[in-house]
């Protein structure tokens, strides 16, 4: 989809973290914005804030652990804007540490809405980007779903398969006029799970660097415009290590288990364990 000014997109989990700078690189392109999240997690300050600076953007509360909200999101999305061009899955919970540490509300949590909604999401839009002979689905998924990820196995899961999802419906949908990319986001420095505790856990391991959350907002806006497959968001030596990963799975799993970097994720496990709850894990853990 080279022209992108005009268009109108749905992103989900716009609040804040990196449905911010999805919203904000999308907006410079000229793109209307329908931006949803949970009702308290400050959507309509988001979406004022945007619209300060000339984008047309509304706005849509939505709890995607519920089924029916999350089928019912593009219609209302639809309501407001007009046809939905470009979806971005952006919502996701990321609970961290031990897998034993884990609730069953919070592994099914997860799964219901990094997963399950996601796809219901785009099961809801399709149809209409087929009909109209245009479209692009962004999915956001995570470098945890390249590689395996210690104390965090259940996010892992749900990102391997949204990776798995987005390259399925490619081949599914090779000669249709809509497009489907990934976006794995490695370690991000100021907003997500690394970002609000980076000044606790200090520097991460090996290759791995933070990226600015500002490149996986142009990563999405290059995946729409150039229709790539899959966008890496993260230093080159990233890239190393999926590849190493595909070839060779011991020998990736045998530098997973170096004590430094066994001792930056029992940080970073202490550190997410000690941090106050996000508004989507209190939801999970707490539900209405």
């Amino acid at each position: 989809m080279e022209h992108l000014r005009g268009r109108n997109a749905l992103i989900t989990g716009a609040a804040g973290g990196l449905g911010e700078y999805i919203a904000r690189s999308l907006a410079s392109e000229g793109v209307n914005l329908v931006l949803s999240d949970l009702p308290e997690a400050g959507l309509e300050e988001r979406a004022g804030a945007l619209r300060s600076g000339g984008a047309a953007v509304d706005s849509l509360g939505a709890d995607l652990s519920r089924r029916e909200e999350a089928e019912g999101l593009v219609a209302r999305a639809e309501e407001l804007l007009g046809p939905i061009d470009i979806l971005v899955n952006n919502a996701g919970l990321e609970f961290a540490g031990p897998f034993l540490d884990r609730t069953s509300e919070e592994i099914a949590g997860t799964a219901e809405v990094n997963l399950v909604a996601l796809m219901l999401i785009t099961h809801a839009v399709l149809p209409g980007m087929l009909e109209r002979g245009r479209g692009h689905v962004v999915n956001i998924a995570s470098m945890a779903g390249k590689l395996g990820s210690p104390n965090l196995a259940t996010y892992s899961a749900t990102k391997r398969g949204v990776v798995g999802f987005t390259s399925s419906l490619r081949v599914e949908y090779d000669q249709s006029p809509v497009g489907f990319s990934a976006i794995c986001p490695g370690f991000i420095s100021r907003v997500g799970m690394y970002g609000r505790l980076e000044n606790q856990v200090g520097g991460t391991p090996g290759p791995i660097r933070p990226s600015p959350p500002e490149h996986v907002g142009e990563a999405v806006v290059k995946a729409v415009r150039e229709d790539r497959p899959l966008l890496i968001v993260n230093p080159p030596g990233a890239r190393a290590l999926i590849l190493l990963n595909a070839v060779a799975p011991s020998l990736a799993g045998r530098l997973g288990r170096l004590r430094q970097i066994r001792e930056f994720g029992e940080r970073f496990a202490q550190a997410k364990r000690e941090a106050p709850p996000t508004v989507g894990e209190q939801r999970v853990r707490a539900p209405d």
